[in-house]
Protein backbone atom coordinates (compact mmCIF):
# COMPACT_ATOMS: atom_id res chain seq x y z
CA UNK A 1 0.00 0.00 0.00
CA UNK A 2 1.15 3.36 -0.92
CA UNK A 3 1.09 6.29 1.07
CA UNK A 4 1.20 9.67 -0.31
CA UNK A 5 3.33 12.57 0.81
CA UNK A 6 3.42 13.49 4.02
CA UNK A 7 2.80 17.49 4.76
CA UNK A 8 3.82 19.65 6.91
CA UNK A 9 2.26 19.78 10.47
CA UNK A 10 1.30 23.27 11.73
CA UNK A 11 3.43 22.49 14.72
CA UNK A 12 6.92 21.71 12.44
CA UNK A 13 5.46 25.20 10.67
CA UNK A 14 6.07 27.16 13.40
CA UNK A 15 9.17 25.24 14.65
CA UNK A 16 10.92 26.45 11.28
CA UNK A 17 9.07 29.96 11.18
CA UNK A 18 10.43 30.60 14.81
CA UNK A 19 13.90 29.18 13.97
CA UNK A 20 14.03 31.87 10.52
CA UNK A 21 12.48 34.93 13.29
CA UNK A 22 15.78 33.87 15.87
CA UNK A 23 18.30 33.82 12.90
CA UNK A 24 17.48 36.84 11.11
CA UNK A 25 17.10 38.47 14.65
CA UNK A 26 21.10 37.01 14.84
CA UNK A 27 21.52 38.43 11.59
CA UNK A 28 20.16 41.72 12.28
CA UNK A 29 22.28 42.08 15.34
CA UNK A 30 25.35 41.47 14.00
CA UNK A 31 24.59 43.90 11.10
CA UNK A 32 23.69 46.68 13.31
CA UNK A 33 26.78 46.24 15.67
CA UNK A 34 29.17 46.06 12.48
CA UNK A 35 27.60 49.47 11.09
CA UNK A 36 28.16 51.07 14.38
CA UNK A 37 31.85 49.77 14.80
CA UNK A 38 32.52 50.74 11.75
CA UNK A 39 30.82 54.61 12.28
CA UNK A 40 32.67 54.73 15.92
CA UNK A 41 35.83 53.66 13.86
CA UNK A 42 34.95 55.84 11.13
CA UNK A 43 34.86 58.77 13.37
CA UNK A 44 38.24 57.91 15.23
CA UNK A 45 40.02 58.00 12.16
CA UNK A 46 38.22 61.64 11.26
CA UNK A 47 38.79 63.06 14.53
CA UNK A 48 42.85 62.02 14.20
CA UNK A 49 42.25 64.03 10.74
CA UNK A 50 41.51 67.31 12.23
CA UNK A 51 44.17 66.71 14.94
CA UNK A 52 46.64 66.58 11.87
CA UNK A 53 45.39 69.94 10.86
CA UNK A 54 44.58 71.30 13.85
CA UNK A 55 49.20 70.53 13.96
CA UNK A 56 50.03 72.09 10.42
CA UNK A 57 47.44 75.28 11.59
CA UNK A 58 49.36 75.68 14.98
CA UNK A 59 52.61 75.92 12.78
CA UNK A 60 51.35 78.61 10.84
CA UNK A 61 49.56 80.63 12.80
CA UNK A 62 51.52 80.25 15.81
CA UNK A 63 48.16 78.95 17.96
CA UNK A 64 45.27 77.06 17.57
CA UNK A 65 41.95 78.33 16.35
CA UNK A 66 40.01 80.30 19.26
CA UNK A 67 36.60 78.99 21.03
CA UNK A 68 34.60 81.75 19.59
CA UNK A 69 34.45 83.70 15.79
CA UNK A 70 34.14 86.76 17.74
CA UNK A 71 37.82 86.12 18.89
CA UNK A 72 38.14 86.24 14.70
CA UNK A 73 37.20 89.08 14.53
CA UNK A 74 33.51 88.66 13.57
CA UNK A 75 30.13 87.99 15.09
CA UNK A 76 27.95 85.28 15.43
CA UNK A 77 24.16 85.88 15.70
CA UNK A 78 23.87 83.41 18.83
CA UNK A 79 26.16 81.33 20.97
CA UNK A 80 25.56 78.15 19.85
CA UNK A 81 28.13 75.58 18.69
CA UNK A 82 30.92 78.63 18.24
CA UNK A 83 33.48 76.31 19.52
CA UNK A 84 33.47 73.92 16.31
CA UNK A 85 32.16 76.78 13.95
CA UNK A 86 35.44 78.50 14.76
CA UNK A 87 37.50 75.70 13.87
CA UNK A 88 35.80 75.23 10.74
CA UNK A 89 36.53 78.53 9.89
CA UNK A 90 39.73 78.37 10.65
CA UNK A 91 40.94 75.45 9.11
CA UNK A 92 38.76 76.21 5.92
CA UNK A 93 40.57 79.18 5.38
CA UNK A 94 43.22 79.58 2.49
CA UNK A 95 45.09 82.97 3.98
CA UNK A 96 49.03 82.05 4.29
CA UNK A 97 48.59 78.99 1.85
CA UNK A 98 46.46 76.41 1.27
CA UNK A 99 43.08 74.75 3.22
CA UNK A 100 44.23 72.86 5.98
CA UNK A 101 40.91 70.61 5.96
CA UNK A 102 38.41 70.07 3.48
CA UNK A 103 36.61 67.02 4.31
CA UNK A 104 33.44 65.75 2.51
CA UNK A 105 30.36 67.42 1.83
CA UNK A 106 28.23 64.88 4.38
CA UNK A 107 30.86 65.50 7.25
CA UNK A 108 29.27 69.62 7.76
CA UNK A 109 26.52 70.71 9.27
CA UNK A 110 24.98 73.99 9.77
CA UNK A 111 22.31 72.73 12.85
CA UNK A 112 21.63 76.45 14.10
CA UNK A 113 21.34 77.79 10.48
CA UNK A 114 23.25 80.78 11.90
CA UNK A 115 25.77 83.31 9.15
CA UNK A 116 28.41 85.26 9.90
CA UNK A 117 27.96 88.74 9.33
CA UNK A 118 31.08 88.65 6.96
CA UNK A 119 33.76 85.82 5.30
CA UNK A 120 36.13 86.50 8.83
CA UNK A 121 38.75 83.40 7.49
CA UNK A 122 38.87 84.26 3.87
CA UNK A 123 37.39 80.49 3.92
CA UNK A 124 36.48 78.74 0.57
CA UNK A 125 32.92 78.46 1.25
CA UNK A 126 30.60 80.57 -1.58
CA UNK A 127 28.54 81.98 1.62
CA UNK A 128 28.80 83.16 5.66
CA UNK A 129 27.02 80.34 6.77
CA UNK A 130 28.94 79.33 10.42
CA UNK A 131 29.60 75.56 9.61
CA UNK A 132 30.28 72.32 12.13
CA UNK A 133 31.92 69.22 11.23
CA UNK A 134 29.72 66.15 12.51
CA UNK A 135 30.69 62.82 12.98
CA UNK A 136 30.14 59.32 11.33
CA UNK A 137 26.60 59.13 13.23
CA UNK A 138 25.97 63.18 12.15
CA UNK A 139 26.35 64.72 15.14
CA UNK A 140 28.44 67.94 15.57
CA UNK A 141 31.71 67.57 17.75
CA UNK A 142 32.93 69.28 20.30
CA UNK A 143 35.84 71.95 19.92
CA UNK A 144 37.31 73.91 23.14
CA UNK A 145 40.97 76.18 23.22
CA UNK A 146 42.97 75.29 25.91
CA UNK A 147 42.70 79.51 27.12
CA UNK A 148 39.30 78.48 28.10
CA UNK A 149 39.54 75.21 30.41
CA UNK A 150 39.90 76.91 33.68
CA UNK A 151 37.60 79.53 32.96
CA UNK A 152 34.80 78.84 30.21
CA UNK A 153 33.02 80.94 28.74
CA UNK A 154 29.67 80.41 28.87
CA UNK A 155 28.91 81.75 25.28
CA UNK A 156 31.33 79.57 23.72
CA UNK A 157 29.89 76.37 25.84
CA UNK A 158 26.39 75.90 24.31
CA UNK A 159 25.85 73.03 21.72
CA UNK A 160 23.06 71.66 19.82
CA UNK A 161 24.54 68.35 18.23
CA UNK A 162 21.86 67.87 15.74
CA UNK A 163 18.58 69.85 13.88
CA UNK A 164 16.22 69.62 16.47
CA UNK A 165 18.16 68.84 19.51
CA UNK A 166 18.40 70.05 22.81
CA UNK A 167 20.85 72.91 23.60
CA UNK A 168 23.31 71.52 26.00
CA UNK A 169 26.59 73.08 27.88
CA UNK A 170 29.56 71.12 28.03
CA UNK A 171 32.33 71.49 30.13
CA UNK A 172 35.99 71.14 29.60
CA UNK A 173 37.32 67.48 30.27
CA UNK A 174 39.59 66.60 33.16
CA UNK A 175 41.49 63.36 34.02
CA UNK A 176 39.87 61.51 36.59
CA UNK A 177 42.88 60.53 38.50
CA UNK A 178 44.63 63.82 38.73
CA UNK A 179 41.69 66.57 38.31
CA UNK A 180 43.81 68.53 35.29
CA UNK A 181 42.89 69.04 32.09
CA UNK A 182 43.12 66.87 29.54
CA UNK A 183 45.70 68.50 26.63
CA UNK A 184 46.12 71.28 28.91
CA UNK A 185 47.45 74.12 27.05
CA UNK A 186 46.50 73.28 24.12
CA UNK A 187 42.58 72.05 23.05
CA UNK A 188 40.13 69.42 23.14
CA UNK A 189 38.15 67.39 20.48
CA UNK A 190 35.24 65.00 21.25
CA UNK A 191 32.39 63.16 19.43
CA UNK A 192 29.45 62.31 21.71
CA UNK A 193 29.42 58.86 20.27
CA UNK A 194 26.58 56.69 19.07
CA UNK A 195 24.43 57.92 21.88
CA UNK A 196 24.71 61.49 20.99
CA UNK A 197 25.01 62.58 24.48
CA UNK A 198 27.86 64.76 25.88
CA UNK A 199 29.77 63.16 29.10
CA UNK A 200 28.63 59.72 28.66
CA UNK A 201 31.16 56.57 27.96
CA UNK A 202 30.75 56.37 24.66
CA UNK A 203 32.31 59.75 23.58
CA UNK A 204 34.91 59.37 20.99
CA UNK A 205 38.37 61.45 21.12
CA UNK A 206 41.21 61.62 19.10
Amino acid sequence: MKHGTRGFTLIELLVVICIIAVLTGLVTVAVVGAMKTSKVNGTQQFLNQIEGALASYQVRWGDYPPTSIDDLGGRAPNDINQGIESLVACLSSSRKGTVLFQPNEEHFANVDGDRADKNVTGWYFGDNELREYVDFFGFVIIYIHGKDFARPRAGAMKYRFYKGGEDVTVVPEQSAATKTYVNAGRYQLRSVGPDGKFGTPDDIRP
